[in-house]
């Protein structure tokens, strides 16, 4: 459905219009709006009054189902309105918020009623404002108390201008065929029957068909579209020696329409399966450097990791003396102008791409979290950095937003999260000459083999305990934490390849990328759920948002891999039963 939005910036020209028929007649915009206002007289006895406000609240219809060796395992359909609730008080130059226990403060709010009723809505609201006011107060105490024994190295403001924003949308009106899917995920399901090396197998269906709003009391009023669906398809085995080995595979859209039709899921089911078993009886890798190929889905994958997740720049907290907050921080941070890619690369972020030779672009949106109207933003050009991607918390060097709000985020901000991340180049090679330019490297080095990589485990099916693991020999080594491949492939001079397993990378980081030494003139569009997790783990988060990288193939001078030398569980003692029966 074409999206029909009304956007209006600027006090002046919101007052001189002629209010949108939502702003009266949608019981949640009112509702918001009334409470908003009468916040305003929110005001303790010696204490600061909120300068800031904000109500949000996603209205959702979830439907899900999922099945394994062609049964389902669960089929659950719910409604949810859940309200967000944020207040400032203090001042823009100095709040309550970029303190390490600001989020400890105040109450987001219950759930408010299915029902329409703007009395009982506000009445959730009063309270819910109250709550996070009384919060802001004692978290401004508590953070100018962090503060008074310690010399700030600088000084940032908390939060910066920004017009309000009005954005009306219709309200979500998807409809979900879940009779359907529930028999469509059964029958996909079933595909892995017929492979006795795999453990576990699943596939999962969810939708959400969502309406976002928010309003706030600079008298921005958004109504958006927040529709969700995606289909999960994943498998695990053993091989011999205990290891195990998974396939993972993740359709997600903005739209029904968008996602794989019945018979495409289970030829990538099929695919899967076979790539299971071949990788339970493929030999375990070896340390390697040397040069590297990425193809396809796994170079779109990595550049989803090693750049567009870092071009959100996090902002330190305020802590307490002795403490320190624990955050996730960027290697782009400072260094704008510096070298990120080859002379003849470049990036792009841009949300206003909807669909790209006839492929639906997951990152497409219209208006962030902040209420602002995002413009694509050129980040890397001539293979340098030339900028990250912001909101209404400046960073170091830059105090305006370019709208790339788009979850919550820790201490009171918003995260910044990409959104369709175009990677560009000027030099091109066909990519069927990749693998030949690979093996003239190796032939001039005198190594044995290179490396081919295909498809990494992004986002993340790794279990959590794996994960960890993974991430602990990561700060030992050093580097950054990037998920592990699932498919490598050893390249011999003649141009023999042979499936390896058991690998993860060594001392990747975002200056790996320096090292590409040709592109592809192949493209691939990746589309990813952002949950603002650690690679994006799959099934953690309570909020999520959509990017897409389109990529081509490259080609790496040099990359590390190592073994991986974990100790693997046992394999089962009695052997498993019998699929035949299974349809």
């Amino acid at each position: 459905m074409k999206r029909v939005a009304l956007i209006l910036a600027g006090a002046l020209l919101l007052s001189a219009q002629t209010p949108n028929p939502a702003l009266t007649q949608d019981p949640i915009l009112v509702a918001m709006r009334a409470e908003l206002e009468r916040a305003k007289e929110l005001r303790l006895p010696n204490q600061p009054a909120p300068y800031y406000a904000e109500i949000a609240v996603d209205d959702a219809i979830q439907f899900s189902t999922s099945a394994s060796l062609g049964a389902t395992l669960n089929t659950n359909k719910s409604k949810s309105r859940v309200p967000r609730i944020q207040v400032r008080v203090g001042s823009p130059e100095f709040d309550n918020t970029d303190y390490m226990y600001s989020d400890s403060f105040g109450s987001a709010g219950g759930r408010l009623p299915e029902e329409g009723d703007p009395t009982v809505m506000r009445r959730e609201f009063w309270l819910s404002l109250d709550r996070a006011y009384k919060g802001a107060v004692e978290g401004l105490a508590r953070k100018r108390s962090a503060l008074r024994n310690v010399t700030q190295q600088e000084t940032l403001k908390d939060f910066v201008s920004a017009p309000p924003t009005e954005h009306i949308e219709p309200t979500s009106s998807a409809r979900i065929d879940e009779k359907g899917w529930t028999q469509r995920v059964k029958d996909v399901s079933a595909v892995f029957a017929k492979y006795p090396q795999i453990l576990t197998s699943q596939v999962e269906f969810q939708s959400s068909a969502g309406t976002a709003y928010m309003a706030n009391s600079e008298g921005s009023a958004l109504r958006y579209l927040d529709d969700l669906f995606y289909v999960n398809i994943r498998a695990a085995g053993q091989a011999p020696d205990g290891m195990p080995v998974r396939e993972f595979s993740s359709f997600p859209s903005q739209r029904p329409d968008g996602l794989p039709a019945e018979a495409e899921l289970k030829r990538i089911a099929t695919e899967m399966g076979d790539n299971v078993a071949k990788l339970a009886k493929a030999p375990v890798g070896e340390d390697y450097t040397g040069p590297v190929l990425f193809e396809g889905m796994a170079s779109a994958q990595l550049f989803a990791q090693l750049l567009g997740t870092q071009l959100g720049i996090p902002r330190a907290p305020v802590a307490d003396p002795g403490r320190s907050a624990n955050i996730a921080r960027s290697e782009l941070e400072g260094r704008r102008g510096s070298r990120i890619l080859p002379e003849w690369m470049e990036a792009v972020d841009d949300p206003t791409v909807e669909t790209y030779k006839g492929k639906h672009l997951f990152g497409h949106f219209n208006v962030d979290l902040e209420g602002q109207v995002p413009k694509p933003v050129k980040v890397i050009e001539d293979g340098k950095l030339a900028s990250y991607l912001l909101t209404r918390t400046p960073i170091r060097g830059f105090e305006t937003t370019n709208g790339r709000a788009r979850i919550p985020g820790n201490f009171g901000a918003k995260a910044a999260v990409f959104s369709n991340l175009f990677i560009n180049t000027k030099e091109t090679t066909p990519a069927a000459e990749l693998k030949k330019k690979l093996l003239a490297i190796v032939d001039q080095r005198g190594l044995p083999f290179g490396l081919i990589v295909r498809k990494l485990d992004y986002p993340a099916s790794t279990p959590g305990e794996e994960l960890r693991r993974v991430a602990e020999a990561t700060s030992q080594r050093g580097g950054r934490v990037v998920s592990l491949p699932i498919l490598v492939y050893k390249v011999f001079p003649d141009g023999r390849e042979e499936l390896v397993r058991g690998l993860r990378f060594r001392g990747t980081s975002s200056r790996s990328l320096r090292d590409i030494v040709a592109a592809g003139d192949d493209e691939t569009v990746f589309n990813v759920i952002q949950n603002g997790t650690l690679l994006a783990q799959v099934g953690a988060g309570n909020f999520v948002t959509g990017s897409t990288v389109i990529a081509p193939s490259v080609l790496f001078e040099d990359f590390e891999f190592e073994r991986r030398t974990d100790d693997w569980p046992t394999l089962p003692v009695v052997p498993p039963p019998a699929l035949s029966a299974q349809k």
